[in-house]
């Protein structure tokens, strides 16, 4: 390492820090004297590009190309970018020209001729572009990734549509949004929300970036919005995606008058997260459980699962659109569908599918004759609960008295360990067996006949006395010898 003094080709002399072996530093002082210093290949090479770019504005003006829009040293640098592009391309699109066309008889090949129509659309639409930041984003792109991407499609002239609205695909667009409008800002101050009235997407709020808005003074506010963007559009609960020229023309063109409340459908599933689907609120009843627990029951109309239904918590559903009803799920959620001769399992995908596309119209249901339930509730005192069942013991004055009536205990509710009452549950069709005090005698006790006999007492509890049975008269006993000692009055001790 050492230091020294260079006297450069330009004549200024500057001092310079060198590294490596004597040999090599001696070596690299004696190239550096006959070239120039920093500053003036700086200088030198301004020069250049100024005149390279001057040339190629000229040659691009000359050519009928639109002016570009941007900053100075921007239009400088991407006026050199758009004439090499379009160089390039005329010199592969002559290759291409030249290419050996298919002998008679043989198969013609399409790759050629379909590279050279590719060509003039990438060659038109860059021509068509006036954005200086789309040159130097793309700048390394070589005249086949031109043709590539307009292959793609995403290269393409702008169409007779844009050019009547201004909208450029590759460029800024500016927007003004009056400040009626203007709802508020993100919480971080990174975006302004704005109102859409008059829209496809009426009553929604746009989200754009605070950086690329600009207030004018009597509060209306404009908007810088890049032709490859993508606009977030919520309607207060969901969010959707929209194209720039989709929302440039909505707010270019917009209506004459105030349309329908617009609401984004549920989005379309995805694996291991949460989702949504919206069934009509004609569909959805509330109801509790016989334990007192609210849930929600979901018909399945118009489905693969016709006629069934599902139950839901209350607190997974959401109104969102007027007459409809949003079912949230978990991740991994399965759905219980009831009301045929089982219980199916429909994992969470299956069923958004069968929601979010549901047939055309009703088909045959595959539900089964549906039982009407009866509950009556008996005072505790009144029943008593056995290993397997509860038993129940009907007073005097009923059809049956002092008959023992046996109930399955998964058909027996308690809301606590001292409950004020317990609930017997039945379904309409079902036969009670009573049996008699000396379980000699079973009768067969239909559900409207128990419900008729047990009504008016069920919920009180029984008068003291009501159970005890009568002892059965005693005969007399005749021809009895009775001890002289015990008819006495007065025995001795």
């Amino acid at each position: 390492m050492g230091q020294y003094g260079i006297t450069y080709a330009c004549g200024h002399h500057e001092t310079v820090q060198l590294y490596g072996k004597s040999f090599q530093r001696e070596a690299r002082a004696r190239w550096l004297e006959t070239t120039e210093c920093g500053s003036c290949w700086r200088a030198h090479r301004d020069r250049q590009r100024s005149e390279d770019a001057e040339r190629d504005a000229a040659a691009n003006r000359a050519a009928g190309l639109p002016e570009l829009q941007g900053s100075p040293p921007q239009i400088t640098w991407a006026e050199t970018i758009r004439a090499s592009m379009l160089g390039s391309l005329a010199q592969l699109r002559a290759r291409l020209a030249q290419a050996p066309s298919a002998a008679d008889g043989e198969e013609p090949q399409p790759g050629p001729a379909q590279h050279l129509q590719y060509a003039d659309i990438a060659h038109t639409a860059v021509t068509g572009i006036t954005s200086t930041r789309w040159f130097i984003d793309h700048r390394d792109l070589t005249a086949r990734d031109l043709i590539q991407r307009a292959e793609q499609g995403a290269l393409r002239p702008r169409t007779e549509q844009q050019r009547t609205l201004g909208f450029d695909p590759y460029g800024l667009n500016h927007l003004t949004f009056p400040a009626d409008d203007v709802v508020a800002g993100s919480p971080d101050e990174r975006y302004v929300r704005l109102r859409l009235t008059r829209s496809r997407w009426e009553g929604c709020t746009a989200l754009l970036p605070r950086s690329m808005v600009e207030q004018e003074p009597d509060g209306a506010l404009t908007a810088r919005i890049g032709g490859g963007w993508t606009i977030k559009v919520d309607d207060g609960a969901r969010t959707g995606a929209v194209s720039a020229e989709q929302f440039h023309q909505d707010r270019a063109q917009p209506l004459s008058r105030p349309a329908e409340r617009y609401y984004w459908g549920p989005p379309p599933y995805e694996d291991g997260a949460r989702g949504e689907f919206d069934v009509p609120e004609a569909d959805v009843t509330q109801t509790t459980t016989k334990n007192g627990t609210p849930v929600a029951t979901v018909r399945l109309v118009c489905s693969r699962w016709e006629g069934l239904h599902f139950t839901h918590p209350p607190h997974l559903l959401r109104r969102h659109r007027p007459g409809h009803v949003t079912v949230l799920f978990p991740r991994h959620w399965h759905f219980r569908v009831l009301g045929g001769r089982q219980v199916i399992r429909v994992p969470a995908q299956q069923m958004h599918q069968d929601r979010t596309n549901p047939q055309s119209q009703p088909g045959p249901s595959q539900a089964v004759e549906q039982h009407t339930w009866h509950r009556v509730a008996f005072h505790p005192s009144r029943v008593r609960r056995g290993t397997s069942n509860w038993c129940l013991t009907l007073p005097p004055g009923s059809p049956w008295p002092h008959a023992v009536i046996h109930h399955p205990q998964k058909m027996v509710s308690a809301e606590d360990d001292t409950p004020d009452h317990i609930t017997w549950s039945f379904p309409a069709d079902w036969v009670f067996r009573a049996r008699t005090p000396d379980g000699c005698d079973i009768a067969t006790v239909s559900a409207e006949e128990f419900q008729a006999a047990t009504s008016p007492w069920a919920r009180t509890a029984p008068a003291p006395g009501t159970y005890t049975r009568q002892p059965p008269p005693l005969t007399p006993l005749d021809n009895v010898a009775v001890p002289a000692e015990l008819l006495d009055d007065a025995p001795e001790p």
